[in-house]
């Protein structure tokens, strides 16, 4: 199908293919040779080229049947991020989670996590991932998709991050060595990544692997006035908490491509993740009025490892009539250990209670998928194909309390499988030189079954999406243009929020410390999703956009915390679809070089987005009754400076939230504080092959807070302070 993005390759084609039909129409008018003319040696043809300008990232996003966002290698090495929540961060609509100078959740359009969804290499995102492990350096390119399209799960509310890892080797990315050492708050963090490959004959490889060791403190303080569980008498007390970590993440991502022979590939990754962790933590209640609190002071260490595994294999065929097969398959293998204990003391210094928390987690799957398309003419094309998972999950945990089964009945094995089967199919047409369209529809079906002491329960849930998506090329100008995208999209149950099995609070039973359980009668979250851009595309790749986006969700689940009486009667927080909710925001993008809109300006690169959002939960009454977490603006700003006398860059990025209060029920709010985060860098290109870059993230370091506040029965109110650091990184480059 043809694309703008190929312009240039397509007019050089098609001037090579001119002249040489002027060429045949030429010979066709000389007499033919005779026989023994025809007995002389044929001579040699001249080797013809043709070559074009390779599409910049611009292009590429400009030309895609629906809005997507791509970051490629020349942006991930331009800034020389040391973690994937660096790069993402800069993007308009995507924030990350947590404090600032803290790696959190990765969201799109302020919504919570689970509305966005995470692929690696176009699949699902393996439980127990980490951002925090992967270096951009093993990343080939990220997409960020607003809306769904049939190719891919529709289980994107929010839209839809996809990290692709390394692709085949190529000699204009020679290989690298990245060495890196951070500091912040006196701990040393340091890194060490590598990227190798080689063209052999029909064989192409790429290896990539990376290590970083971190060390990192968190503290807090706060207090909390409420209504005491066992007492039912008022109560006033101040808490604090130290807490200290340290270890280590390795990945290694080895990738193999054998070209059978032209248009038949095959191509096998691997991605092998390994973590381990240990903390320190001790915590304290000081109680100014009200009866004694259930511990004055507790202390816990905790050790944690997990290793993943991953493979990833894809054979590309070419058939007949343009026609082309891609089949994909993998598999996924992972284990975790954690081992926790937590010691409580009352106020005269004696030992209250000694609790042991031990979990072992297997997961094993597999998947396949794979997809046929091809072209019905020279704009026109359609493809259909299928997705299929199957995982398995065995969670083994023991919860004692001075040597006690802490839920004797539920027993300490939790068995959980999980299918999933897609079907697709999807249109694509240019109507035109002003019209593209896209029409796509994709059936997904999931069934959850889990496992324990208690019984056995089972979840089946499917749903159709329909996707269509149009652009509309604004005539006169090739650089301007109009999309608009219909999708239906979903958010499908946590497998965790499906099991019955209760985790028992570890402190006082209370409605501000409830247990936790699941429903296994819940439903997948519905959405239907309107979306419209205005999009104007710079000669050197930058661009200018105006985006309004709605979400109109069906069977919203929410957690909802409420004191059942069975049993010894305790608080308990179980998830719920508990009505509908309406999103919708605005999104504006500049990404350029001044000097594409000022002649004689400096050699200055400006990033700039401003993201605003509303939302309506339709069960709990205003203000302020938003989607869980959804911050209501995000702004960032970024300049980078290329000095001509010397060969440095300097840059500098700000990235704002502003403060907000989020009512999660009728009578339940939290505040959350603004956060404000400043980074600069500095780098300095000794050579091609060498650079070195200074880096300073969060330099504002400030405290940041949250509150929340309870009504009513067991009524409660608390604020707890963070404080953050600024990180210094030195980082050295080396290609070879």
């Amino acid at each position: 199908m043809y694309t703008a993005q190929s312009q240039h390759a397509s007019f050089a084609l098609q001037l090579a293919t001119l002249t040489l039909a002027c060429l045949g129409a030429w010979a066709e008018e000389i007499p033919r040779p005779s026989a023994a003319a025809n007995a002389q040696p044929t001579p040699v043809a001249e080797e013809i080229k043709v070559t074009g300008k390779a599409a910049n990232e611009g292009d590429i996003r400009r030309n895609q049947p629906a809005s997507k966002i791509i970051v490629g290698r020349d942006e991930l090495d331009k800034y020389g991020d040391s973690t994937v929540a660096e790069v993402l961060k800069r993007l308009p609509g995507v924030s990350v989670g947590g404090g600032p100078g803290r790696g959190g959740g990765i969201r799109m359009r302020g919504m919570s996590e689970g509305y966005t969804q995470i692929l690696i290499n176009g699949e699902a995102a393996a439980r127990g991932f980490s951002f925090d492990s992967l270096s951009p350096d093993a990343i080939e390119r990220i997409e960020v998709m607003r809306a769904p399209t049939a190719e891919h799960s529709a289980r994107a509310i929010a839209g839809t991050i996809n990290i692709v890892l390394r692709e085949d080797y190529k000699a204009k990315q020679p290989s690298q060595l990245r060495m890196a050492l951070s500091e912040e708050d006196g701990r040393l963090q340091g890194r060490l990544d590598v990227q190798w490959g080689a063209q052999v004959d029909a064989l192409n490889y790429n290896i990539g692997g990376g290590y970083n060791r971190n060390s990192r403190s968190n503290d807090s303080s706060g207090s909390r006035q409420g209504t005491d569980g066992r007492t039912g008498l008022s109560y006033d007390e101040v808490t604090a908490s130290q807490s200290s970590g340290s270890g280590y993440h390795l990945n290694f991502s080895p990738r193999l491509t054998w070209r059978i022979e032209p248009g038949n590939t095959v191509s096998l990754q691997t991605f092998l993740m390994r973590n381990q962790s240990s903390s320190d933590s001790l915590s304290t209640i000081t109680r100014l009025s009200g009866p004694a609190a259930d511990y004055a002071r507790a202390e816990s260490h905790g050790e944690s490892e997990s290793t993943m595994l991953r493979g990833f294999g894809n054979w590309k065929r070419n058939l007949s009539e343009g026609a082309k097969l891609d089949v994909r398959f993998g598999f996924n293998s992972s284990r975790s250990d954690s081992e926790n204990q937590r010691q409580e003391f009352l106020g005269d210094g004696s030992r209250k209670e000694i609790r042991l928390d031990d979990s072992e987690i297997e997961e094993t799957g597999f998947s396949t998928g794979g997809k046929w398309s091809r072209p019905l003419g020279e704009d026109h094309s359609m493809a259909m194909g299928w997705d299929l998972e199957q995982s398995r999950r065995e969670e083994h945990r023991v919860k004692l309390v001075n040597g006690l089964p802490e839920v004797a009945d539920a027993g300490d094995l939790v068995v959980a499988r999980v299918r999933k089967l897609a079907v697709f199919a999807q249109d694509e047409w240019n109507l035109g030189p002003q019209w593209s369209a896209y029409a796509g529809i994709r059936w997904e079906g999931i069934r959850t079954e889990s496992e324990d002491a208690l019984g056995t329960t089972s979840s089946n849930s499917s749903v159709w999406s329909p996707m269509l998506h149009a652009v509309y090329r604004i005539p006169g100008s090739s650089k301007n243009q109009l999309r608009a995208s219909l999708t239906r999209s979903y958010k499908a149950p946590n497998t965790r929020d499906l099991i019955t099995r209760p985790v028992l609070s570890d402190e006082e039973n209370s409605r501000s410390d409830p247990d936790r359980a699941g429903n296994p009668n819940l439903k997948p979250e519905l959405a239907w999703g309107l979306d419209l851009a205005y999009e104007h595309y710079f000669s050197q790749g930058g661009l200018v956009s105006a985006s309004l986006f709605s979400r109109q969700i069906e069977g919203l689940i929410r957690r909802e915390t409420q004191f059942e009486t069975a049993g010894s009667g305790r608080w308990v927080s179980r998830p719920r679809n508990v009505g509908e909710a309406t999103s919708y925001g605005i999104e504006l993008e500049a990404k350029l070089r001044l000097a594409e809109i000022m002649g004689d300006a400096p050699p200055i690169d400006l990033r700039a987005n401003y993201s605003r959002y509303w939302s309506r939960v339709d069960n709990i009454p205003g203000p302020n009754n938003r989607l869980d977490e959804q911050v209501p603006q995000l702004f960032n700003l970024g300049l980078d400076y290329r000095f001509k006398a010397v060969p440095l860059t300097v840059g500098a990025s700000l990235n704002l939230v502003p403060a907000y209060t989020n009512r999660t029920d009728v009578d339940e709010w939290r505040d959350i504080d603004a956060k404000r985060q400043v980074d600069i860098y500095a780098q300095w290109r000794f050579s091609p092959a060498v650079q070195l870059r200074l880096a300073g993230n969060n330099l504002l370091h400030q405290d940041y807070e949250t509150r929340s506040r309870q009504t009513g029965t067991g009524a409660v109110q608390s604020r707890s302070t963070t404080p953050t650091y600024t990180q210094w990184t030195m980082m050295l480059e080396l290609k070879f």
